[in-house]
């Protein structure tokens, strides 16, 4: 059976999730869990290059910013938010 991966929240993910209404909370957790029960979560996301990242669109305009590391199987979780929140200036 598959392990699930850890996961990682940095600081400024967990700010900015505190700052999401509770439906947009609920849509976060949603994808946490499929991230952390996929087999290869980097599927799920679309790589950025410019930021090597890979970004989870949640729908709507949210989207969660993370990076894998394969030697401890864990995805970091680095902004989530709006467009601007997770590519724009702070």
């Amino acid at each position: 059976m598959q392990q699930s991966w850890e996961f990682d929240r940095k600081s400024k993910f967990k700010k900015q999730f505190k700052l999401l209404g509770s439906a947009r909370q609920d849509r976060v957790k949603e994808a946490l869990m499929q991230l952390g029960d996929s087999e290869r979560p980097e599927s799920l996301g679309v790589y950025k290059p410019s930021m090597k990242v890979y970004a989870y669109e949640l729908g709507h305009d949210d989207r969660i910013i993370f990076k894998i590391d394969y030697d401890i199987h864990t995805i970091v979780l680095i902004r989530v938010g709006d467009h601007k929140m997770t590519y724009g200036k702070d």
